[in-house]
């Protein structure tokens, strides 16, 4: 997954970075948006990337913000 496509699916999620921090467990809203970043973004996650894709084909934990 790159960084474009993450950020597609927060954004399709309708979460902010830092509600998406919280349910992937980060500590920090930071860690999202390093990797959101437009100039020399973090890469992706390999667990991440699979969560995400997990979202956005509708799976949703059970501490889902809204």
């Amino acid at each position: 997954m790159d960084n474009d496509e993450f950020r597609a699916i927060r954004k399709r999620l309708g979460l902010t970075q830092a509600q998406l921090a919280t349910v992937l467990g980060y500590p920090h809203v930071m860690q999202v948006s390093e990797i959101e970043r437009e100039t020399n973004p973090k890469p992706v996650p390999r667990h991440v990337a699979m969560l995400m894709r997990a979202y956005d084909e509708g799976y949703r934990p059970k501490d889902w913000p809204g």
